[in-house]
């Protein structure tokens, strides 16, 4: 409950008053000196408390969570009054209307008082806390269950008893229960990639099947999954729309999701996004004449996932024209009034069934993947049984258990589900949600509530979120691991225990890119953060609730509500994000001075000078910022900024943002100093000229850069080497300017991706970059190949190389073997519409996965298909080759 609280509390100390080189205001009014020793005091026992909450997980017992509640307020009240306090200084030293209160000295002597108050506050809820786990042991030893801990457990706890070195009280420390599908983009409009494991689903899967490809009806028609939610209905529509024999039925698929809060903008163009297709217009019916066109004389497989009324359907189904040859449009939704509304009739609805008790079993070993022997296996159908066959609970279990070890834990999150006196299947999956979420470390519960800013299904990117939850300061570094890299790992523990599902993974296979949320979760993570007071959401004409006086994060996903409502409550709160589909047309801008503690802004136009706390200012990925140019008047205001994402900056010192590590503008940087701050890690867009030696050695630890080049390179990639933890790279040109042969970009050890874009250069170039040690992704795009040949020689190996992909580019011929490739896994070529064949010899690389081609030359997919029939006779039947738009022998194209 506290973890979101704390965690902040905790980062804003760090950044405010313990960093090195505080903001110059801070040193100025001398608010340090004199209070080291409460700062540094307070800072341990906020670690040192939450930590004992985390370790002392009591399910059940109200007086553990009335003093985590407790600590949650004292640290919301305790970092206002540091943050308003700074903001005061900005206010009284440019004379806002805001008399100087306190004086030179005595700012320093306020932030004394507050640190003392939060301190006296603090140790009391620690000796209460151990008061209350006192009560509980003489209480489990007197033979009275609390349903937390065995008497035996307790007791060792009890024995094990130690005094905390911080505020002298006796502790008593309880250990508690703790601790890819194929071409997949980052569209909301495709299908989620997470596991697709159908234990005990083959019959509703022949089922469907049926419906879509085997039924004579020759007219278009309406097919229908309907079940409760996580029963399986998306898995099913993804595996469906995946297979070969219905993939290849099919002219053109579509894929997306309407969702609670359906946006018909926002509908039609995520079918066509699904189709390959841009949108030319912003209106609506602009759109929909499109798709209609789109589909018009096509046999089309459409799926929209959950649906969930039929004013949904009625707004896009026009778009889909009936052009009697056995068009299929595929509805997942909850109600069972939708599916007979909108459906053709009974021969095309399918209604899914819970889960048989073998079947449950099935997918819960499956999802554990552990076996631990036979006391484990009797608790774990305990806990199966409680599930009632809904997978989404099986799955959401087994992630909490796989996490566990030991047979009293096990019998831990048995005891309290059985303690849980549930009868319907909701309120057992909810349970289920409910337990997995208190068990989680408390930085982890801190960043799966964070994810309650995002709407249902929304597409998460993982650079994104990985961003905000630094700004936000819910990560903690360690000596060994950045802040960016605890976040990542932060990820991955939240897909393995079932929370998240990734719906687009890196290039190279290995990490997640893109994920999203089952909406059963995501209503989950929202009510919860809710509760804890951490969020407020303003949808479509929501007037059924007043706005909070006190939240932290707002998420508005809707371009129509009243702005003066929102900005009396802005106090409080520290991120404002905007996803309404319209954002571009209505260039939302918001008055912040009534927000002046935000420090996360996402997606929307804001006045800087306002933001003295300003950490993370961001677009999404998909979309360009919208802030035309930044200006930053007083460059000593946003002292912590982190991560910065704009159209276009102009005229911007970043020196003097100590803490900046990530810096993005749509337009090339023009007219800023030589140097920026050593901490930089990604960067772009540069422009070539700009790329000096002077500059890149002041930039030491750069891990990614962009540049621009409308001439030549100058000496731009020579000065590459310098940047010796580079780890990606892309250099973009205008009218194909030529890489140069010799190059120092091959002494960039730690490079893992190169990305070219409208370049030029020979063959014998791109043989360098087998000198790489570390390149895993190599993409082309738009590139011409002087005398249109790439020829590896012997001794040209790309060892590592996993992906490679070479799209719109002037390539005729390609002499390779499988030595040059070893490890290559997906190869994907994109409009080489002068290239006739795949090096036949990549029959022979042992880990290719896939090979994807689109507007390609029919001799080019033979042999492609040729390598596939080959790999197969060795074994490697994973191994599929994917066609679109394939150009024939008359230059016509297939849309298979």
């Amino acid at each position: 409950m506290a973890c979101v609280a704390v965690n902040s509390l905790v980062r804003t100390i760090e950044l405010e008053l313990l960093q090195p080189l505080p903001r110059p205001i801070v040193r100025q009014k001398q608010l340090i000196p004199g209070n080291e020793d409460l700062l540094q005091s307070l800072h341990r026992k906020l670690g040192f408390l939450i930590e004992l909450f985390d370790e002392n997980r009591m399910d059940g017992i109200q007086a553990i969570k009335d003093l985590e509640t407790m600590l949650r307020d004292v640290a919301f009240r305790v970092e206002d009054e540091i943050e308003f306090l700074i903001v005061h200084l900005y206010d009284a030293e440019k004379d806002f209307g805001i008399a100087d209160l306190f004086g030179e000295t005595g700012y320093s002597f306020k932030l004394g008082c507050i640190l003392e108050e939060a301190i006296r506050d603090i140790d009391a809820i620690h000796k209460n806390l151990s008061k209350v786990k006192m009560e509980c042991v003489a209480a489990a030893l007197q033979g009275i269950g609390i349903g937390w801990k065995t008497t035996s457990t307790v007791v060792a706890a009890a024995a094990a008893s130690t005094t905390s070195s911080d505020g002298g009280v006796d502790v008593m420390m309880m250990a508690g229960v703790g601790d890819s599908s194929h071409h997949q983009h980052a569209s909301h409009s495709q299908p989620q990639q997470g596991s697709s494991i159908m234990v005990g689903k083959n019959n509703d899967f022949h089922i469907v099947k049926a419906m879509l490809i085997q039924h004579s009806s020759k007219q278009q028609e309406i097919v229908s999954i309907q079940g409760m939610g996580g029963i399986g209905k998306t898995t099913l529509a993804k595996r469906v729309y995946e297979d070969p024999s219905v993939a290849s039925r099919f002219d053109i698929r579509a894929w997306v999701v309407a969702s609670q809060y359906h946006n018909k903008l926002q509908m039609l163009t995520d079918l066509l996004k699904s189709m390959g297709c841009v949108g030319s217009g912003t209106q609506e019916d602009q759109l929909a004449q499109q798709l209609y066109k789109k589909l018009m004389h096509q046999r089309y497989f459409v799926v929209i996932d959950d649906i969930w009324s039929v004013d949904a359907w009625n707004s896009v189904k026009a778009c889909f024209p009936d052009n009697a040859n056995d068009s299929r449009v595929l509805l997942t939704t909850r109600s069972a009034q939708v599916a007979t509304f909108i459906g053709s009739n009974n021969d095309f609805s399918h209604q899914m069934q819970l889960l048989q008790e073998g079947e449950s079993l099935n997918l819960f070993h499956e999802k554990t993947s552990k076996s631990l022997g036979s006391e484990f296996d009797m608790i774990g159908r305990q806990i199966v049984k409680k599930c009632k066959g809904l997978p989404l609970a099986i799955v959401v279990a087994a992630g909490l258990l796989s996490k566990l070890h030991t047979l009293d834990e096990w019998k831990n999150v048995a005891e309290v589900l059985n303690s849980s006196a549930t009868t319907t299947i909701d309120e057992e999956c909810s349970t289920i949600l409910s337990s997995s979420y208190n068990h989680l470390p408390h930085s982890l519960k801190a960043c799966f509530l964070y994810l309650s800013v995002f709407p249902e299904d929304e597409a998460i990117h993982v650079k994104t979120v990985v961003k905000l939850w630094v700004a936000e300061g819910l990560v903690k570094a360690s000596k060994d691991m950045s802040f960016d890299a605890v976040a990542r790992k932060h990820i991955q523990e939240l897909k393995d225990r079932n929370l998240i599902l990734v719906s687009r993974a890196s290039s190279c296979g290995r990490k997640a890119k893109v994920f999203r949320m089952h909406d059963l979760l995501h209503s989950f993570c929202v009510r919860e953060a809710k509760k804890e007071n951490l969020l407020h959401v303003v949808y479509e004409n929501d007037e059924s609730t007043s706005t909070p006086k006190y939240f932290r994060w707002v998420s508005i996903q809707s371009g129509r509500f009243n702005r003066q409502t929102l900005y009396s409550s802005l106090k409080s709160c520290r991120s404002i994000f905007v996803f309404d589909s319209l954002v571009d047309r209505l260039y939302i801008f918001l008055n912040l001075k009534f927000g002046r503690l935000i420090r996360v802004v996402y997606n929307c136009n804001i006045d800087l000078k306002y933001l003295v706390h300003l950490r993370c200012l961001l677009a999404p990925p998909a979309r360009p910022a919208l802030l035309e140019a930044l200006v930053i008047s007083d460059p000593f205001c946003c002292w912590n900024l982190q991560s910065l994402s704009v159209r276009s900056i102009d005229k911007m010192s970043v020196l003097e943002f100590p803490q900046l590590q990530h810096l993005r503008s749509n337009n090339p940087l023009s007219d800023f100093p030589i140097c920026f701050h050593q901490n930089l890690k990604s960067i772009g867009w540069l422009r070539a000229d700009h790329c000096t030696k002077e500059f890149f050695t002041s930039i030491p630890y750069l891990e990614k850069v962009m540049i621009q080049s409308k001439g030549g390179w100058y000496d731009c990639i020579n000065n590459i080497a310098y940047l010796h933890q580079l780890q990606s790279l892309s250099l973009y040109g205008f009218m194909y300017p030529l890489i140069p042969n010799n190059n120092c970009i091959v002494s960039c050890k730690n490079l893992m991706k190169l990305n070219f874009r409208c370049v030029s250069f020979e063959g014998k170039t791109f043989n360098n970059f087998s000198k790489l040690p570390k390149l895993e992704v190599l993409v082309l795009i738009k590139c011409k190949w002087i005398g249109g040949e790439w020829e590896l020689l012997e001794k040209d190996s790309f060892d590592q190389l996993i992906y490679l992909n070479i799209s719109s580019s002037y390539l005729e011929r390609w002499e390779a073997s499988a030595s040059h490739f070893p490890n290559l896994e997906h190869l994907i070529l994109s409009w080489c519409e002068e290239l006739e064949k795949i090096p036949a010899e990549f029959a022979e690389i042992p880990n290719l996965k896939s090979i994807k081609l689109y507007g390609c030359l029919q001799f080019a997919v033979d042999s492609a298909n040729e390598i596939q029939r080959e790999q197969h006779e060795q074994g490697n039947d994973n191994m599929v080759v994917i066609e679109e738009n394939t150009i024939k022998e008359n230059g016509w194209y297939s849309s298979h």
